[in-house]
C-alpha cells in the first residue's frame, strides 16, 4: 500500500461528516466525558484493548480534542488517530513558515512523544518526506466560507502530507513506528501582513515490529474506512467554535450556565442521549469516578473499564489476554505499557 492511498482514505474520513449508518457487530465509542455525548464509533477489532480521550481546550478554531488508540491482544501493535489539530504560524507567508519546508522539523519536535504514545525508548527518525497534493474543492470552499464569515481574505492554501518513520526498542526489540499528518497551510492577507494557518486534518501513527508493518497498514486502512463521526458531537463542537470566534466573553458564560444546567438536569441529560442513540447505545452503566466521586456512564456492553487521573478510559473484554484468555486478567497498574499512570477499576 502506497504512502498516496493511506492519504487518500484518511483525507475521505477527514471529509466525511454525514450521520452514522446502522452498523453490525460490537463497536467502540469514544464518549465525551464532559458533554456525555459519543464523538464517534468503529469496529472493535476482536479481542483488541480500545481506549481514548476527549480534552476540552480555550481555543477558539478547536475547543476539543479527541484522540482513541487500539491495541493487540499480544500488545506489539498499537494503532493511534486523533483529531484536527491548529498550529498558528503568525506573521508568516506559507513559504516561509519553516515546518511546511524542512520536513524534518515536526518529526523531531514530536520524537519524545512518539517514544511516550507508543511506549518505546532510544527512538530515532529514520525518515520524513513530503507528499504533496491537490485540495479537495469541498476543503477549500468550507475554509474560504468560514474565512469570509470572519472578514479574512485567504490568499493561498497549500495541502500536503508529512510521512514519516521512527524506530525505537521496547525491551531489546526493535519497534517501527509511522506517521502520517496530512496538512492545510491558510495563507491570510488582511492589508499588507501576512499570517499562516496550519491544520493536522488527522494525525495518525502506528507502531509494530518491522515484519507486521503491511498487515497493520491494511488494518489502519479498514479501521479509518468504517469511523463514523458522530454529528450531533461535531455540531456542538462547531456551534461553539463559531461562538468563540464572534464572542469570547459571551462564549464563556455560556459554557459555565451549561456546565450548571447539565449539573441540575443530569437525569434529563442522560435521556436525552440515550434518546438520540438509541440505535448505537443499548446499555450504559453509571457509575462513580473515582477521581470526582460524580456520577459517569460507562458502556454496558464491556466486561471491564479502567479510569486513570486524567479522566482516560481503557475498556476491554474477557478474553484479552490471549493466549491465556482463560485464566488472566488484565491489570494496566501490572502492565509497564500503562503503569505510568495509576489506573482504578470502574466495573
Amino acid at each position: 500500500m502506497t504512502c498516496k492511498k493511506l492519504f487518500l482514505v484518511m483525507a475521505m474520513f477527514g471529509m466525511t461528516m454525514a450521520a452514522f449508518a446502522q452498523t453490525a457487530g460490537k463497536q467502540y465509542f469514544l464518549v465525551d466525558s464532559r458533554t456525555q455525548m459519543p464523538v464517534l464509533c468503529y469496529p472493535m477489532l476482536p479481542n483488541w484493548l480500545h481506549g481514548g480521550k476527549t480534552n476540552w481546550t480555550t481555543e477558539p478554531a478547536t475547543p476539543v480534542n479527541w484522540h482513541v488508540w487500539a491495541m493487540s491482544p499480544d500488545q506489539q501493535v498499537k494503532i493511534i488517530f486523533s483529531s484536527l489539530t491548529v498550529i498558528p504560524a503568525p506573521m508568516q507567508m506559507i513559504r516561509q513558515v519553516p515546518f511546511l519546508q524542512n520536513p524534518n522539523i515536526l518529526p523531531m519536535t514530536l520524537l519524545q512523544g512518539v517514544g511516550r504514545d507508543h511506549n518505546l525508548t532510544n527512538v530515532r527518525l529514520v525518515e520524513a518526506h513530503f507528499n504533496q497534493h491537490e485540495a479537495p474543492r469541498d476543503l477549500i470552499e468550507s475554509r474560504m466560507k468560514q474565512a469570509q464569515q470572519n472578514g479574512i481574505r485567504p490568499t493561498n492554501f497549500l495541502y500536503t502530507e508529512l510521512f514519516f518513520h521512527y524506530e525505537g526498542y521496547r525491551g531489546d526489540k526493535k519497534y517501527t513506528v509511522v506517521f502520517s499528518l496530512p496538512m492545510l497551510a491558510t495563507e491570510n492577507r488582511p492589508g499588507m501582513n501576512f499570517s499562516t494557518v496550519v491544520e493536522l486534518l488527522m494525525p495518525m501513527s502506528f507502531s509494530c515490529p518491522p515484519e507486521q508493518e503491511a498487515d497493520t497498514l491494511k488494518r489502519l486502512e479498514a479501521m479509518v474506512k468504517k469511523v463514523q463521526m458522530n454529528p450531533n458531537f461535531t455540531a456542538v463542537v462547531n456551534r461553539i467554535a463559531a461562538q468563540r470566534t464572534a464572542n469570547w466573553i459571551r462564549l464563556q458564560n455560556e459554557i459555565h450556565d451549561q456546565q450548571m444546567e447539565a449539573a441540575a438536569n443530569a437525569s434529563k441529560t442522560q435521556e436525552r442521549v440515550r434518546d438520540m442513540w438509541s440505535e448505537y447505545i443499548r446499555d450504559v452503566d453509571t457509575v462513580s469516578n473515582p477521581n470526582t466521586g460524580e456520577k459517569m456512564f460507562v458502556d454496558s456492553r464491556y466486561d471491564h473499564a479502567w479510569i486513570n487521573s486524567d479522566n482516560e478510559i481503557i475498556y476491554h473484554n474477557n478474553g484479552f489476554n490471549t493466549p491465556n484468555a482463560n485464566t488472566a486478567t488484565f491489570d494496566p497498574n501490572s502492565n509497564s505499557l500503562f503503569n505510568q499512570t495509576n489506573w482504578r477499576k470502574l466495573k
